[in-house]
């Protein structure tokens, strides 16, 4: 008899040898069968079996059918239920949770065109010696410039984020991964729509004296915290990244895709602040919600893939991928 340390070195060296490269010739058997053909793009796939706890022994048919019956209607609705490649798209998508997410992300941000104060300060109370040492720096810059320069800059960072996602997955896959990114983008903003609502602080324009008298005396003069341009570009380059690294496991090109994003976020957050529409410490906060954002938003959405095929060149088999 082997004691229990033996039976364990046995096992150890049973795995280890398994583990080995098979040369052709040397070995006649194979532990695994080969690999069939591989299925066509188009190929549909079997449903999923509902998961259920093992039955009882005495269990009856109709109430393992009950059970079946009860877990499906608990189930969420995937938007696409079967991918057609292997490892794409990053994101699941769910009837039941994105679609709330996008509508209630769209009430949100519909709450700024509802506003109709002006900034408590106008016409004539704002002074910069109010504002703290960093924010006065800036207090009454105007550029319609980098106003512009900002727009243009959050417009082709989810625009490269689009085109960089289809150009890898495919159209399908790549618009599915771009819903979770829009998501991502939306929440941001609502999230800083409701803290400019709530603080109602007033644009840096709005203490100096070169922006037209319609914009100093218009309902947006006073939507400065946090900035949405900032909390967006943020949430969009990190929410991206997180779909590169789930599409390409150890590549560096998940990391250079966030370096570029977060280089073009802090262009577009600083274009805000030259433009005279944020302060620095707008900025910086729209810029932490969105990174904050981007990561929670991509982080939440699960993979589509649980079977992943992996091919060898002595190997064929099924890598298992769960969550506990």
């Amino acid at each position: 008899m082997t004691s229990p340390a033996q039976r364990w070195l046995l096992a150890i060296a049973v795995t280890a040898l398994t583990a080995l490269p098979v040369r052709p010739g040397l070995v006649r058997a194979q532990a695994m069968p080969p690999a069939g053909p591989t299925p066509s793009r188009g190929a549909t796939t079997a449903p999923d079996p509902v998961p259920i706890a093992p039955p009882a022994p005495d269990a009856s048919p109709d109430q393992v059918k009950q059970a079946e019956d009860t877990a499906k209607a608990a189930q969420l609705t995937p938007i696409v239920p079967h991918p057609q490649g292997p490892t794409r798209p990053a994101f699941q998508l769910y009837a039941e949770i994105d679609l709330p997410v996008l509508t209630v992300g769209l009430v949100f941000v519909g709450a700024r065109f509802v506003r109709t104060q002006q900034a408590f300060c106008v016409p004539d109370r704002c002074k910069a010696s109010d504002l703290n040492a960093l924010d006065r720096t800036t207090a009454g810059f105007w550029s319609p410039a980098w106003l512009t320069a900002s727009n243009a800059g959050i417009v082709g960072l989810g625009v490269g984020a689009a085109l960089l996602l289809t150009a890898d997955e495919g159209f399908p896959a790549g618009m599915n991964d771009m819903v979770v990114i829009a998501e991502s983008a939306m929440s941001a903003t609502a999230v800083a729509t409701v803290m400019t609502l709530a603080v109602g602080r007033p644009r840096p324009f709005v203490y100096g004296t070169r922006a037209p008298a319609s914009e100093i005396t218009s309902t947006d003069a006073g939507n400065s915290f946090l900035s949405s341009h900032a909390a967006v570009s943020f949430a969009i380059a990190t929410s991206t990244y997180v779909a590169m690294h789930r599409l390409h496991p150890g590549s560096r090109l998940s990391y250079l895709v966030l370096g570029l994003g977060l280089g073009a976020a802090s262009f577009v957050a600083t274009s805000r602040v030259l433009a005279g529409q944020h302060f620095i410490t707008d900025a910086i906060g729209g810029g932490l919600v969105g990174s904050s954002v981007g990561i929670l938003i991509s982080s939440v959405h699960g993979s589509p893939v649980s079977i992943v095929p992996v091919v060898g060149d002595h190997q064929h088999g099924l890598g298992i991928q769960g969550s506990f």
